[in-house]
């Protein structure tokens, strides 16, 4: 880890510019696209959490998470195991099936602006939550094989009453708690943006390494080289549904800064998020 930071640095220092260039997109896409979206449902999912907790209805914020895009689903998820609401293995199987991106960047973005699928753009970001789900079905089929690892079937203890507060002050609270979560998804964003900036101004660099190093990475990115890409349509079809489908590492990282304080590893989320590009894959391969 120490050399990987001393190279980063390196690169930082050899490369501003387009450090600066890759640091410059991050930044413009968290400050245009994320903090409008999440910021307001990271609050309110917040405070509803806590007026519900115990109560059966606090599984509706579930849903808020598919709307939301990354990382609010599994930040929704951890909380619900923290309040003892879901067990680990329930906490595991709805990070991983509802923390997606966002519909609109979905439909909008890959579907309809990079793909120009019309109304199948629809259709396609169907199938990415169908293979976000099945992927978590598959981790929870295969859990007997994990079960001494990650201690699926543990209860967390919950936290403690929710103190007598008046709404004014939740708010203030949930309003800085989620604005130093945006400030950290948003360095995310800022380094891997520089890291896949920098991967495609490698002089001489194939491009059938550039775009899988770049959707690994992060899929705006990663999907906008595919899609510029002179392989064929449907072939751009099937690789962006597998890239987005697994959502690049700079979501796992921002998922990771969430569920860090809840007791729950990223590990079993990257294996779910795995499955769910292969199964993403599969699909593509057989309906496009």
């Amino acid at each position: 880890m120490l050399m990987l930071c001393f190279l980063f640095l390196a690169l930082l220092l050899v490369f501003p510019e387009t450090a600066a260039e890759g640091g410059r997109n991050g930044l413009v896409l968290w400050a245009t696209v994320l903090v409008p979206s999440l910021l307001p449902f990271s609050i309110l999912t917040s405070l509803l959490r806590k007026k519900l907790q115990g109560n059966r209805l606090c599984y509706l914020l579930l849903t808020a998470g598919i709307l939301s895009g990354y990382p609010i689903g599994a930040k929704i998820a951890g909380d619900l195991y923290q309040d003892g609401s879901l067990t680990k293995k329930q906490a595991f199987f709805f990070s991983g099936a509802i923390n997606n991106p966002s519909p609109m960047f979905v439909i909008f973005f890959v579907g309809e602006s990079l793909l120009h699928l019309g109304p199948g753009k629809y259709f396609f970001y169907l199938t990415v939550l169908l293979s976000a789900v099945l992927g978590s079905v598959c981790f929870y089929l295969l859990t007997p094989l994990f079960r001494g690892r990650f201690s699926l079937h543990a209860t967390s203890s919950g936290h403690s009453p929710v103190p007598n507060t008046t709404f004014s002050e939740q708010l203030d609270e949930e309003i800085s708690a989620s604005a130093l979560l945006l400030i950290k998804i948003g360095g995310y964003i800022m380094l891997f943006s520089i890291l896949a900036r920098m991967i495609q101004s490698i002089p001489g660099l194939p491009s059938f390494f550039q775009v899988p190093l770049c959707g690994l990475l992060e899929i705006t990115t990663g999907n906008a080289m595919i899609c510029s890409s002179g392989i064929p349509h449907h072939a751009k079809i099937i690789l962006c549904l597998a890239f987005t489908a697994f959502g690049g590492l700079s979501a796992a990282a921002q998922t990771n800064s969430v569920l860090r304080n809840t007791g729950l590893s990223i590990v079993p989320y990257v294996i779910i998020k795995f499955l769910s590009s292969l199964i993403a894959l599969l699909l593509g391969v057989l309906l496009w």
